[in-house]
């Protein structure tokens, strides 16, 4: 039943992102863990009861109400995948070495002009 249970989450969860994903199961996953705890404690054979599982996942509530709270918790904006950020690196270091390449000819063409007008040209 709980495996169901994180089933329907996980499906549900399908538009959050990898890792909030696996976080959000996890999380719940404990939730029910703890809860089966409390169950054994207060009655032995109350973990194996399909109530008292039904009971926790009640108290957990309705899959699709779990992973809109996730949804919402959100950043409004979530950081590009690490390919665009990787290509944006790229982009960035080409950038530079153009500069670069581009500063020393414009030097290159200043000290041929100052070799010229002093007479060390040629």
């Amino acid at each position: 039943m709980a495996e169901e249970y994180l089933s329907e989450i996980e499906r549900a969860a399908a538009a959050l992102p990898v890792n909030r994903r696996a976080e959000l199961l996890a999380d719940v996953r404990s939730h029910i863990v703890v809860a089966q705890a409390e169950a054994a404690s207060s009655s032995p054979a109350g973990i194996e009861d399909p109530a008292v599982m039904s009971q926790i996942l009640s108290k957990l509530g309705d899959p699709e109400a779990i992973v809109a709270a996730a949804l919402a918790d959100l950043p409004s904006e979530i950081p590009p995948n690490s390919t665009a950020r990787t290509a944006s690196r790229v982009l960035v270091k080409t950038a530079v070495i153009l500069l670069l390449i581009g500063g020393l000819l414009l030097i290159g063409w200043f000290v041929l002009y100052v070799l010229f007008r002093s007479g060390h040209a040629g």
